[in-house]
């Protein structure tokens, strides 16, 4: 059975939380918000800090429907401030001794730009607002930095060669075009892009291969790959 929203008589409402401090997941300056994204690009952290949110405070809407409540409000506080001290220490944490050098290679050129990210700043003034101590962050660069000295190299790769018995599987640059129901779900809408593609165009509403799939990920994936082959005539 299904259900269409639409023909529920219901409509959308905000509701605050239940909150009367800032714990970071929600506005320092409306602790009964949900924190916003500071930049552009980071909407994956605050589905992370929703996830936070959901897991550790574990929220409740209250009896009357117009607020919620959460259960650990003071664990919440407590794994808060563990993360924003985490990620000022991630590189070189000196108290654990640990060091986490091999990251990113534009770490070197780009890392003093922290001192006008919105996010550094949000993670200092919380802490601070905590009355727990922020780290110094420039000894990150300099823990990593010096390692880079002492350790030449940091990378090694092994020998080796060109020649040998190869595989028999199908290559994997010649395209095989499926026009077989059997299996074809799985070869045209998971990890097998690279070397399948629908025979033609209609293949792709061919219903009794759409039966296969399992999830909508795999039609997106179907519908992607079933324009590759045409996309030059789709185009013009």
């Amino acid at each position: 059975n299904t259900l269409s929203l639409s023909n529920v008589p219901a409509k959308w409402i905000s509701i605050p939380l239940n909150l009367d401090k800032y714990l970071f997941i929600n506005c320092k300056s409306s602790h009964c918000d949900m924190s916003t994204q500071l930049t552009g690009n980071t909407c994956y952290f605050q589905t992370y800090l929703f996830a936070l949110l959901c897991k550790v405070g574990r929220p409740i809407i209250t009896p009357n429907g117009r607020s919620i409540d959460l259960r650990n409000p003071d664990l919440l506080e407590k794994v808060t401030i563990r993360i924003a001290r985490f990620l000022l220490t991630f590189f070189f944490d000196s108290q654990n001794q640990i060091l986490r050098p091999l990251t990113n290679s534009n770490f070197v050129l780009d890392f003093f730009r922290y001192r006008s990210s919105p996010y550094f700043t949000a993670f200092a003034q919380y802490l601070k607002a905590k009355k727990v101590p922020v780290p110094d962050y420039d000894r990150q660069y300099e823990g990593v930095t010096k390692y880079y000295v002492f350790t030449k190299s940091l990378h090694g790769y092994d020998k080796f060669t060109l020649e040998g018995a190869t595989s028999s599987t199908p290559n994997t640059k010649s395209l095989q075009y499926i026009h077989d129901s059997d299996g074809a779900s799985q070869k045209l809408g998971r990890g097998n892009y690279y070397k399948y593609r629908a025979v033609n165009l209609m293949f792709g509403c061919n219903a009794g291969a759409m039966l296969g799939m399992s999830s909508f990920c795999e039609f997106n994936s179907w519908r992607k790959n079933q324009l590759l082959s045409f996309y030059d005539k789709v185009v013009r």
